[in-house]
């Protein structure tokens, strides 16, 4: 019922100028006008490669069957990297915190500015990643204990992070969980809300339900999930399903599939549903 709420909600109202322009195509290649919803409508009947694992996605019994699982697309090692004059700090021993605001939701003040006073006082290093900005445009003192770059390619980064705290950007989140990192997610537009409740849903991390959270609450997420085994051991099995895809190879298999048959490609095995339920021991959300 949510879900068709939703769903009616994009398109009557959110995607209304979308979907009349779909309607006046439909008619004039002689359909009728009124066909599948607009978010419907993007998934092929012949193909559709989705770049995650049945890990990270819900089960479900409706799931179309051209519909294939192909592993995170990760990005490769940069061959011009120069690494921070920090960087050398990644190897003091301590655990290693990553907040990362992303590339669309990017008020430096949501999440950034609040986690490195959350753990000023911490015995961790912190690395925020501003997707821009500068340590001087944070407008606040930066704590002895954080590390503050515009960008740093996550290709270099993520092996050296313990925990990551993030608005639940879709791509940051599968870099991360394919190195076996926990995560905090908050974040409430675009698709961060879903990206979000799947992290919790997995017990791969929390869900901190909103996009401005307080240093306090920043913390006490920290806290929790470095108490709790649990949310790095979810984290892990996910890395080791990430770890039996190649993406770009399966791709490619799937594509030069579809060129030769010139008909759908179905699933030649569901995916697998055991082991992948709600928590695994872990509640993902915070009270």
């Amino acid at each position: 019922m949510r879900n068709k709420l939703i769903a009616s909600v994009f398109e009557h109202m959110l995607f209304r100028d979308v979907s009349q322009h779909v309607r006046g195509i439909r008619t004039r290649l002689g359909l009728p006008a009124h066909g599948p919803d607009v978010l419907s409508s993007t998934l092929s009947p012949f193909l559709y490669m989705h770049p995650s694992t049945p890990a990270f996605e819900y089960p479900r019994s409706d799931l179309a069957p051209q519909v294939h699982f192909i592993g995170p697309l990760l990005p490769r090692p940069s061959l011009d990297f120069e690494p921070p004059v920090w960087w050398n700090d990644l190897h003091s021993g301590k655990q290693v915190v990553l907040v990362n605001q992303g590339t669309v939701a990017t008020e430096l003040n949501d999440l950034i500015v609040p986690t490195l006073q959350a753990l000023a006082g911490d015995d961790l290093l912190v690395i925020a990643t501003t997707g821009g900005a500068t340590a001087a445009e944070l407008g606040i003192g930066i704590p002895a204990n954080a590390r503050v770059e515009p960008f740093v390619p996550f290709a270099e980064l993520l092996p050296h992070i313990d925990l990551m705290i993030t608005n639940g950007g879709y791509g940051g989140v599968q870099f991360a969980l394919a190195q076996g990192i926990p995560l905090i997610v908050a974040g409430t537009t675009e698709d961060k809300p879903e990206v979000a409740a799947r992290v919790a849903w997995s017990g791969a991390g929390m869900n901190l339900r909103t996009k401005t959270p307080t240093p306090e609450q920043i913390r006490a997420a920290v806290q929790s999930v470095r108490r709790n085994a649990q949310y790095s051991l979810n984290a892990e099995r996910i890395r080791a399903d990430y770890a039996r895809h190649n993406a770009p190879h399966e791709a490619a298999r799937l594509l030069e599939q579809l060129a030769a048959s010139k008909q759908p490609v179905p699933r030649t095995e569901l995916p697998e549903r055991s082991a992948r339920h709600a928590g695994h021991g872990t509640t993902g959300e915070l009270a």
